[in-house]
């Protein structure tokens, strides 16, 4: 008999990567990225196909997929002022802060 099992463990993607990793998440949804719930999965799952996290290197399919569940039970959708975001709006809201973080820092070195 073989049972699939989940194990947790604890990963650190950097912070800096977020919009990038987003994008690509998005882009490969398509028009369905504005109405997919972004979820923590998405992130981890394309830090994964991009080879970021190469200790996940074998849970990536022949097809290219990743056999990978980030939250117990089901995948739970990220969540801004109690407002779930769909991919495309964690994206806007991740390229927002990065801009803005971009702009604060050459103020300052102003």
């Amino acid at each position: 008999m073989q049972i699939k099992v989940y194990v947790p463990r604890f990963i650190e993607i950097p912070s800096e990567y977020l919009p990038a990793l987003a994008k690509r998440a998005a882009d490969s949804l398509g028009d369905r990225a504005h109405e997919v719930s972004a979820t923590r999965g998405h992130l981890v799952r394309q830090a994964v196909q991009d080879g970021l996290l190469r200790d996940f290197d074998s849970l990536v399919s022949e097809d290219g997929t990743v056999d990978l569940v980030c939250d117990p039970g089901t995948e739970i959708p990220l969540e801004f002022e109690h407002r779930t975001l769909s991919l495309a709006e964690l994206l806007d809201a991740l390229q927002y802060k990065r801009d803005w973080a971009g702009m604060k820092t050459s103020a300052e070195a102003a």
